[in-house]
């Protein structure tokens, strides 16, 4: 992926939608003329590409509502409600607004006790 041509995706995630791929990607956010940042995204439905972007006073901020608004139409699918949506296995897309703090990242909170049978805590609030 290369940085420099607005064609091409800046990042991607790869989820898997009823064991095949399902891409999002995510174009280098760019200075609009009027002084904000514009960040497009894609979701590869396997029934068409959605297309959208998003705006922000900088390039960060763009890049991030950018995948909040990704998170949003995905999780607000019916393939997610129904559980075929995934990312490596999980539930958790891994995405803002939640990102870091689902159960992708229980495990990194404490450490694993192999004594324990209970799945670990969720970190506390810092």
């Amino acid at each position: 992926m290369q940085h420099d041509d607005p064609t091409q995706p800046f990042v991607q995630r790869v989820f898997e939608l009823d064991g095949r791929a399902l891409a999002v990607r995510f174009f280098a956010p760019r200075r609009e003329p009027t002084g904000e940042y514009c960040c497009a995204w894609t979701i590869a439905w396997p029934d068409g590409a959605a297309e959208d972007r998003t705006f922000g006073e900088d390039a960060v901020q763009a890049l991030m509502l950018a995948m909040q608004a990704a998170h949003m139409d995905l999780t607000g699918s019916a393939v997610y409600q129904a559980g075929r949506l995934t990312l490596w296995g999980q539930h958790d897309l891994d995405l803002p607004p939640g990102w870091g703090a689902g159960p992708l990242y229980a495990a990194l909170a404490s450490p694993a006790d192999p004594s324990e049978d209970s799945p670990p805590s969720p970190p506390a609030d810092r």
